[in-house]
């Protein structure tokens, strides 16, 4: 090793590279990369490197992968159903019996013992091939049992989604008796799948008077859903036009639901929850030359994008990407926060009219033991906060609806998405939180539409 050996150098990378990196999905196209070698163990990994970016230069999507597990309480043609399917998707079928043909055909195979490990081999070669590995396949009844499951996944035949056909929730209690009757070797174990699957799980509710073009439906709704980035916790990423790490901004008046959607936000992609109002008071207790200035002379615009700046480039930020209420307040905040090193790449206005943020507002209370908000009237310890008056909230709102929101939709422009948070529920809300979210343009994943609502002017 020399001294001019890059390996020795300690590597950093700048902040406002990170930007740049996130646009292009550079750390994404990196990481597939990698899974690529580990998965091919390529003998010349130069070449496979150069064709696995020639490869990723021409593709638009990810290739779907589909698998399907169906209950068997359901009792569904699930062989007309998959011809219902590819003719929306356009995709190789893989089945059991597809699997079994070309396994006993193999140069190991022992008449009378079945290899998992061997029948995954078979499997792996096969959607490997072209053009079912451009294409991509859908699988229905294979595998049948975990041990398979687990000898596809060494294998990295993975799926993008994995829908489970299953009735609705019962309403009634659940039986005593839990367990599943004797199956055969074509038949699955559906709930091992299920929790070997869960990564990838995507339920689908099938009534008793579905037909199978409705399944079909509800099934390709889930496919799209889940190619926008709508599994499960922690999941949905890997959007394709969606920036790598989510930085979130959640404007909205008081009452209009901001910090919950925000939590339920920070929990389903691993986000930072980010409170300016616990911030600045956070930052006001600390021994630094910002605290000092904030006992002494009180808050400032420039002392306010200090203590957002300092959180959103610590570490956890950078990594996992955060979501952010209470700030900015004006359009000189949103100015500040845009010329940021790490500047928010989503932002989300949540409407509400002035009579129900109010009511809203005055329905929530302070446990005086945890200090935790509480719904007002939930026991003796939920007591209204004391600088939390009706005429106090009167005037937040009358300084939200008539200066800082026009400043603030102004100041975002075209890249806001106006979600009406009045009438709908508290998930049905977060359903469109997320949609905003994960769109490239925004874009409903339940619907699997464009939202009506993004701002044009």
């Amino acid at each position: 090793m020399t001294e001019t050996d890059a390996t020795r150098r300690p590597l950093h990378m700048p902040e406002k590279f990170l930007p740049y990196l996130e646009k292009y999905r550079i750390y994404r196209m990196f990481k597939d990369m990698l899974d690529d070698l580990i998965l091919a163990l390529p003998r010349d990994h130069l070449k496979h490197m150069k064709v696995f970016l020639s490869q990723h230069k021409h593709s638009t999507r990810d290739t779907d992968r589909v698998m399907v597990l169906v209950s068997p309480e359901l009792n569904i043609d699930v062989k007309r159903l998959v011809k219902e399917l590819i003719k929306d998707i356009g995709m190789f079928v893989v089945t059991r019996r597809f699997i079994m043909d070309r396994y006993e055909n193999h140069d190991d195979y022992v008449p009378g013992c079945i290899s998992p490990a061997l029948m995954s081999e078979v499997t792996k070669t096969l959607t490997l091939k072209e053009p079912v590995h451009t294409a991509g396949w859908l699988m229905f009844d294979h595998p049948c049992t975990v041990r398979e499951a687990r000898c596809l996944q060494q294998d990295g035949v993975l799926p993008t989604v994995t829908l489970v056909l299953m009735p609705p929730p019962p309403v009634a209690p659940v039986p005593d008796n839990t367990s599943t009757p004797a199956r055969g070797f074509f038949q699955q174990d559906f709930e091992g799948l299920k929790y070997v699957y869960r990564a990838t799980l995507k339920e689908v509710h099938i009534d008793p008077d579905d037909d199978i073009v409705k399944i079909s439906s509800k099934c390709f709704n889930g496919i799209r859903a889940c190619a926008g980035g709508a599994q499960g916790p922690g999941q949905g990423h890997q959007v394709v036009g969606a920036p790598g790490v989510y930085r979130v901004l959640l404007i909205g008046p008081r009452g209009s639901g901001r910090k919950t959607q925000a939590r339920m936000l920070a929990r389903h992609f691993g986000l930072v929850y980010i409170d300016f109002t616990e911030l600045y008071h956070i930052a006001r207790e600390r021994n630094d030359d910002a605290g000092e200035k904030l006992r002494n002379y009180g808050i400032s615009l420039q002392l306010k994008a200090e203590i957002v700046r300092r959180r959103i480039m610590e570490k956890d930020c950078i990594d996992h990407g955060w979501v952010m209420t209470g700030y900015p307040a004006t359009g000189n905040d949103f100015e500040n926060i845009d010329n940021m090193e790490t500047p928010p790449n989503r932002v989300i206005i949540l409407n509400s009219d002035w009579a129900t943020c109010k009511q809203r507002a005055l329905n929530v209370a302070v446990d005086w033991c945890t200090g935790k908000r509480v719904p007002a009237g939930s026991g003796p310890r939920a007591l209204l906060h004391p600088g939390e008056t009706a005429q106090q909230i009167d005037v937040e709102l009358d300084n939200f609806f008539t200066e800082a929101a026009a400043e603030l939709r102004a100041a975002a422009g075209i890249t806001a998405v106006e979600i009406n948070t009045q009438e709908d529920t508290i998930e049905e809300i977060q359903v469109k939180v997320q949609a905003a979210v994960i769109a490239a343009p925004a874009y409903d994943i339940v619907s699997c539409q464009q939202l009506r609502n993004v701002r044009g002017d």
